[in-house]
Order: structure tokens, then sequence, then C-alpha cells
């Protein structure tokens, strides 16, 4: 099998147990589930899938040196994911932490077609569902993880910013099992763009204000008994289909909001719309030793100290229509 990445190239995958994992129904499920928790009919950026980003970060984990559970760990890291992937989180969760998908990631593995194939080459399915012990794959942040580069680095992509995504692909290694950057300048550039997306697009006033809207559209559709639980098990189009042929009001009214656009004003007496805060603060390979990038730059110190104290704000907004 051969994948052909727009991160990493063309990669040939040649052990049986990747090629039996990709063809089957859990992975190929992830098509049909956007990585930004929006589809691009929905959407005001272009996004990708979590299929893509699943198939990177195993691709990724094989370039760094990591091992075969832990490749296994981070193909199937997305696998319990639901349709609309962190909206959910603002449906029946914690949109300050977006773990929703964490607390139902053993089960949902155990309960899908993938025991049988991880039986099939020996491999335990309670190890490789808890893919936070794998070093490589997951890492509390700041620090950098294949998970969390990959995400970034793919929507580095859909912005064009292909030099920066080259440069950090060539300049990244391993030491003792952490991701480190070999120069500081490679670093800086990938923080402060990460940093950039996290203020302008994952937790900017556009993405939260749509993930309210969707999520008051799916309240609304469980409410009214439209959709239930075990929905979220499948994919996001028969769920859209189900909304666009509800003849409910409010759900159509919302729905072509966000088809059509809207705009953001601040209001002391509007919704209060909470988001995670992401920032990175890499390892940097210098003379031999590790140093993590905020004690090589005051500038980036800076930077990080700034937006942790903005986030902290106080944020309400009003959502009115074009």
């Amino acid at each position: 099998m051969r994948i052909n990445d727009k991160i990493y190239g063309a990669e040939d995958i040649k052990e049986n147990i990747f090629i039996d994992l990709i063809k089957s129904n859990s992975i190929r499920r992830l098509k049909d589930i956007s990585q930004l928790g929006m589809p691009d009919e929905y959407y005001h950026i272009k996004g990708f899938s979590r299929y893509e980003h699943s198939l990177g970060v195993m691709v990724l984990l094989k370039n760094l040196g990591a091992g075969l559970e832990e490749q296994v760990s981070g193909l199937l890291h997305d696998v319990s994911h639901t349709p609309f992937s962190h909206v959910i989180d603002w449906v029946i969760g914690d949109p300050s932490k977006e773990d929703y998908q964490d607390k139902i990631h053993e089960e949902f593995l155990k309960n899908s077609d993938l025991p049988s194939i991880l039986k099939k080459y020996d491999l335990d399915i309670k190890n490789i569902s808890n893919y936070k012990k794998f070093g490589l794959l997951e890492k509390e942040a700041p620090s950098l993880c294949a998970d969390r580069i990959d995400y970034s680095l793919r929507q580095m992509k859909n912005k064009k910013n292909d030099k920066l995504v080259d440069k950090v692909v060539k300049n990244i290694s391993v030491r003792e099992n952490q991701i480190v950057f070999k120069d500081k300048e490679t670093a800086k550039s990938f923080g402060e763009e990460y940093m950039n997306l996290q203020v302008k697009q994952w937790a900017g006033d556009e993405m939260r204000g749509r993930y309210y809207i969707l999520s008051e559209i799916l309240k609304k559709a469980f409410e009214k008994n439209l959709i239930n639980l075990g929905d979220l098990k499948k994919t996001e189009k028969p769920i859209l289909k189900i909304l666009k042929e509800s003849e409910d009001e409010f759900i159509l009214d919302k729905l072509d909001l966000l088809r059509k656009g809207f705009k953001v004003i601040p209001d002391e007496n509007g919704i209060e719309l909470k988001k995670k805060f992401r920032y990175l603060d890499p390892e940097v390979l210098v003379n031999g030793s590790c140093f993590s990038l905020s004690k090589l730059s005051k500038e980036y110190f800076e930077l990080i100290e700034s937006e942790k104290e903005r986030s902290r704000e106080l944020n309400k907004i009003k959502i009115i229509s074009n």
C-alpha cells in the first residue's frame, strides 16, 4: 500500500498490520470526520479529515523511529472521535478541556472491528488504546508530540506556509524519547505560527462562534430526538442529512447562518465562549543539551505570557448575520 501524504510525501506501507488497520471500517470512518470540527460546507477555512491526520501521525512516528506498537497506537489514536470532533465537547463535554473523546477511547476500540485485527498480530488492545503512554505520540502540552506536530503542519500547509512545513519536517529529531528541534529559529517560527493558529483560528472569534452555533443545533436535535448518542458512532454526513431534512425552523436557520456567514462583535451582555488554550514550548538541541525555547528566547517567553493573560480575559460576544 502506498500513501501519498501532502506533508511527508510518498510512503510505502509494507507491514500487513497497518494495511489491515487502514482498510478497517473504524479507520475508513474517519474520512468523514472533520479534524477541525466543522465540515467545509459550514466553515470559513479549508479543513481536513481525521483520517488524513491519523495516517500522517503514523507516518511521522515511523520516520522518527517509533516502535511498531507506538505507530499502531498513533494510527488509532483518533478512531473514537465523534462526528464534528471537539464540537461535541460543547454539547456534552467541556470546551475548555476537549476530552470527551479521551474518556470513551478504550471502550470505543473494544466495541469496534479493531480487536480482532490487533489480536491477529498479538497486540493488546488495552495497551494500544492507552496512547498517552507513548512518549513520541503524546506529551502533555506545551511539549512537542507527533499528534500536535501533525495537525499543526496540516493547517499550516492549508495556509500555503509550505516553506515552514518543510523546514519543521527536516528539523525535528528524537532525543531521549522526546521530539526536539535542531535549531532555535525553526522552533521559534513553528511556535509563533502555532500561537497564531491558536489566536486567529482554534480560539478565534469566528471559530468559537461557529462551534457555538453548531453545538446549539446539535443540542436542539438531541432535545427533539432527531439524533441520539448512538449516532455519534457514525459519521457526519448522515447527521447533516437529518438536520437538513428536519423541517425545524431553529435548526435550518442556524445551518443557514453557518453557510452564509456572520459577524462576531464584543458585547458585555452577550454569550461567553470558552475554548481550550494551546501553546508550544518545544525543546531545542544546543551543543548537545536541550533547552526549552522560552529559555532561549526572551521574545518567545513574553509572547507566551501575554497570550496566557489574554486567554484569561472575559470575552463575551454577540453573533449577528451578515
